[in-house]
């Protein structure tokens, strides 16, 4: 396959520094547009909105511009191709194709510069010579699949069809809320187990065999191995239906999630055992309420403890939701 180097291919543009902007957590009008950081997924990487009046032009790309973040352990390398108008932060670098390329062919070299991402980490950054050594296809040899019907597919169901804007908001717009309450007022929380002394399995043995549970940003890659839970201490083996929490890991801290078997937690995941009845609906809201304030933690910051305990949440859905309100109110969180 002929392959060439990624400034053979594109023209390499920084974002604009994150000092140089004023940001605003909503879209107040048509002129404020994405301000894009780096993200594990295109969904999340709106970080705020920026007047695009108040930014010098060659900063500002539309919507069909191929980026990529360059910074973040479990965002870098990520590659999108922009659904709307945006402003890129220092952290994200956008590349311009030399020839003309359709939007099938931008989300083919997208995918393979993601696929480069094991050759970074967040010491050795995609940035700069770095991100354009990479060594990508000619564009002789797309695939043509990549310039008919794929594109065809995108632009209409994605493209045409997804708000992105409604899924930007760094945190759960408690505004409606009439009462806010710390997280420990509504749970207690429970810590999982520490694994050194564990006999782990990568199978399910039997039926005695149960999900060791891990942080990950997404539930279905959350097992990290099965254990017995014969062997385990019977306090800490929790009944389908549980809400926890990722406390640990750059790329997975603070997602929650209900869980969907009997688990064990691993001492990086915290149970939060509700202080009185609730029902499926009200887990999967509060575990919805959680991750939106993954914002505030990182690695460096983690949500354990009393930072856990201390995040805001709303004392009661009923309280403040009619079922058509609340409908509709978790029908723009997803």
């Amino acid at each position: 396959m002929k392959m060439k180097r990624l400034d053979e291919l594109f023209e390499v543009h920084n974002g604009l520094a994150s000092q140089e902007v004023v940001r605003s957590p909503r879209q107040l009008n048509k002129n404020w547009v994405s301000y894009i950081r780096p993200s594990f997924r295109q969904d999340t990487s709106i970080d705020a909105y920026v007047n695009k009046c108040l930014v010098p032009s060659d900063c500002l790309y539309p919507k069909g511009t191929l980026y990529v973040s360059t910074d973040g352990q479990g965002s870098h390398t990520y590659a999108y191709v922009s659904v709307s108008e945006f402003v890129p932060n220092s952290n994200v670098s956008v590349l311009i194709p030399h020839d003309e390329m359709s939007l099938g062919e931008k989300l083919y070299y997208a995918f393979c510069i993601t696929k480069n991402r094991f050759k970074f980490s967040y010491g050795r950054k995609p940035k700069g010579d770095k991100l354009k050594r990479i060594m990508l296809p000619d564009k002789t040899e797309i695939p043509s699949f990549a310039r008919g019907v794929f594109e065809e597919l995108v632009n209409k169901d994605l493209f045409n069809s997804t708000d992105f804007s409604t899924l930007s908001k760094k945190a759960t717009d408690t505004s409606c809320f009439s009462i806010l309450v710390p997280l420990n007022e509504l749970f207690n929380v429970e810590n999982g187990i520490a694994t050194s002394n564990l006999l782990l399995s990568k199978k399910k043995r039997s039926d005695n065999w149960i999900a060791l549970i891990r942080p990950s940003y997404r539930q279905n890659t959350s097992i990290d191995a099965f254990v017995n839970k014969c062997l385990v201490p019977q306090e800490k083996i929790f009944p389908k239906g549980t809400l926890y929490v990722s406390t640990n890991g750059q790329g997975s801290h603070t997602y929650s999630y209900v869980s969907a078997s009997e688990f064990i937690p691993n001492s990086d995941v915290s149970v939060l055992k509700p202080k009185r009845d609730m029902t499926l609906r009200e887990k999967l809201f509060y575990a919805m309420c959680i991750t939106r304030n993954r914002f505030k933690f990182s690695y460096g910051r983690k949500p354990k403890g009393e930072k856990l305990e201390a995040i805001m949440l709303p004392k009661s859905i009923a309280e403040s939701f009619n079922d058509l309100d609340l409908e509709k109110f978790l029908a723009h969180l997803s």
